[in-house]
């Protein structure tokens, strides 16, 4: 049985790996060339049904919570409550690193190359950061934590796998809203880019990147510290 990672790293990595997401996040927002697939997903339907987009993340995430759930076939507080509070304040965090990034991008007026350079820099650290804190295992954003349960429970760990079948769910709202808007909403450089590349960073992340933190087993209230 491989040995779990102290509760102080495990801890230090969660918030390493929150701000590294968050950053990562706003580069390909304000770059104008990113969304995510989730973000894209959540944009369409709240384009469908006119509500606002941060609404439509909230439900989002705690429509996925209830799924992770379902997967690990166990209500535990610890978890389901602090993937809760992780989808409130998530975004917040997010608009400090964009309210940053923009002052930057408004006092430098980037061109076409550095904006694509952004988005791109962005997924990975977006990807490193995915890899902290899903190793770290405390709390993540509901949709990551459902990569990370799909990757070890049916697929061995590999995250490429585990991220495709997440995707699945967005991809076929993406289409539905394409369809009936006929257009595609919110998908722009950057969600191609996440679709093709997201897993396989993360797989690599977590085999390269600090070595000495491992993929630790869900904490629990219960757990021993």
């Amino acid at each position: 049985m491989i040995e779990e990672n102290t509760v102080s790293k495990r801890i230090l990595f969660f918030f390493i790996g929150l701000v590294f997401v968050a950053a990562g996040n706003a580069m390909t927002i304000v770059s104008g060339f990113g969304n995510g697939i989730w973000t894209a997903a959540s944009l369409g339907v709240g384009q469908v049904i006119h509500q606002p987009f941060a609404l439509m993340w909230f439900c989002l995430g705690v429509a996925v919570i209830l799924v992770n759930v379902v997967l690990i076939k166990e209500w535990d507080w610890f978890t389901v409550v602090g993937d809760f509070i992780f989808v409130l304040f998530f975004a917040q965090l997010i608009h400090v690193f964009v309210t940053t990034f923009s002052f930057w991008s408004d006092q430098v007026q980037p061109g076409q190359g550095t904006r694509i350079c952004l988005v791109i820099l962005g997924i990975v650290i977006v990807c490193l950061g995915t890899s902290f804190y899903q190793r770290a295992n405390l709390w993540m954003y509901p949709t990551d934590s459902l990569t990370d349960i799909l990757a070890y429970r049916f697929f061995a760990g590999n995250v490429f796998y585990g991220q495709m079948v997440a995707f699945i769910p967005a991809i076929l709202v993406i289409l539905t809203v394409a369809l009936k808007e006929q257009q595609f909403i919110g998908v722009q450089l950057g969600t191609l880019l996440a679709l093709l590349f997201n897993g396989e960073l993360i797989n690599f992340f977590n085999h390269h990147a600090v070595k000495s933190l491992r993929h630790n087993a869900r904490f629990t209230l219960h757990h021993d510290v």
